[in-house]
C-alpha cells in the first residue's frame, strides 16, 4: 500500500518509520543535526514547493512535506 504525502508523491507504507511535526521537533539540536547529516548524505527529498509542516522518516531517508502529521497518520491507517 502507498501513502500520498503531497504534490503527487507517494511512499510505500512499509518503508515509513515515523511522521514528525516540524513545530517543536525542528528546534531540537539533535533533530537539526540528524536532518543536516541526512541532507549532506543526499538522503532528503521535499514533496512539493510549499513550506514543510512535517517530515517522514523512511528506511531510505527523510521526506519533507506540507501535509500535517495527523493527516499523514490518517492516510497511513487508511482512514
Amino acid at each position: 500500500m502507498f501513502i500520498h504525502i503531497g504534490a503527487g508523491s507517494l511512499i510505500r507504507d512499509r518503508s515509513v518509520l515515523g511522521f514528525f511535526d516540524m513545530d517543536g521537533k525542528w528546534d531540537s539540536v539533535t533533530t537539526k543535526d540528524f536532518l543536516k547529516r541526512c541532507d549532506k548524505a543526499g538522503l532528503t527529498l521535499t514533496a512539493g514547493d510549499d513550506l514543510p509542516r512535517s517530515f517522514v522518516l523512511t528506511d531510505d531517508g527523510v521526506v519533507f512535506t506540507h501535509i500535517s502529521t495527523s493527516a499523514l497518520k490518517s492516510r497511513a491507517e487508511g482512514e
